[in-house]
């Protein structure tokens, strides 16, 4: 693809983006900003460690790694939005369409532009990802008045999701790889708490007596989603940095998935019907109260 071609490509999706924002679809708020700013300041730096640093090219990382730091930053800004009842809840999607517009990025580069690279240090992995998972915790703290953090230190969420890893990754074949290994444990233990945080939700709905505190326990146990989606995507830096990446695009299309499912099933807006549902109702008791 030659310097025409990535220039049109680019004006064609500004104008799709700028086309959205004028027909209304897109509404650029404080929050949203805020968002956007955790995403691309770590995201930054780790483009630069990668790119610069280890001189990795570029289709690898566009390839690999905006979309599940993209996801991770969604659903910890959903678990923030439903804990202090703020607007993070949908603001936070902006990191997974960020991250998902990125890897569509990588995802067309040329294939032939992946060539070797340096290995890293494990001091500065650590660093870099230190970096990365804690600038948009420090800018939640930084905008929240309210935000404690204590909720985000809950050694039980981490500790779920370590154990949920760690079950899996003993149980798997040997002979693979650790990475490969570590791979496929890190997504499955996301899949495995998806489920469990779909089921504690609803059973949290269907009972009287915790219906008061669905949002909270929900926001709680978003955390150990949230852990569990760091750990994957810590998994998938590493893996990246050391160039195995085999299986990556398979399981990163199952992240999504995952994703996915958790959004329509917990934080899916009223459809259309429901809405229609909504006004009838409201006009019936309007007529009601007309006629008394």
């Amino acid at each position: 693809m030659n310097w025409k071609q990535k220039s049109l490509a680019v004006l064609c999706f500004m104008a799709m983006a700028l086309g959205f924002y004028a027909n209304g679809g897109v509404y650029v708020t404080p929050h949203n900003i805020l968002v956007l700013l955790a995403f691309l300041a770590p995201f930054t730096a780790l483009g630069l460690y990668c790119c610069v640093g280890l001189g990795m090219p570029m289709a690898l990382f566009f390839r690999f790694v905006p979309l599940p730091f993209g996801l991770l930053l969604s659903a910890f800004f959903i678990s923030v939005g439903l804990r202090y009842e703020h607007p993070f809840v949908l603001g936070g999607l902006i990191a997974a369409l960020g991250g998902g517009c990125l890897a569509t990025l990588g995802i067309n580069l040329k294939p032939d532009d992946v060539r070797m690279f340096s290995r890293p240090s494990a001091i500065s992995l650590v660093g870099v990802l230190t970096f990365a998972l804690a600038t948009p915790l420090i800018i939640v703290l930084w905008s929240l008045d309210n935000a404690d953090l204590g909720h985000f230190w809950a050694p039980i969420n981490l500790g779920i999701a370590v154990a949920a890893f760690g079950a899996i990754y003993f149980a798997l074949d040997t002979k693979q790889a650790p990475l490969e290994r570590a791979q496929s444990a890190s997504l499955n233990a996301v899949l495995l708490i998806t489920g469990f945080l779909v089921y504690e939700y609803f059973v949290g709905l269907a009972r009287i007596e915790f219906s008061e505190w669905t949002a909270i326990l929900t926001a709680q146990n978003v955390l150990t989603l949230v852990a569990a989606f760091a750990i994957y995507f810590g998994v998938v830096f590493v893996s990246i940095c050391h160039n195995q990446i085999h299986q990556l695009p398979i399981r990163h299309w199952h992240l999504v998935e995952t994703f996915l499912f958790f959004v329509f099933m917990v934080i899916a807006p009223e459809s259309i019907l429901e809405l229609e549902v909504d006004q009838m109702s409201q006009d019936d008791l309007d007529q009601m109260s007309q006629s008394e």
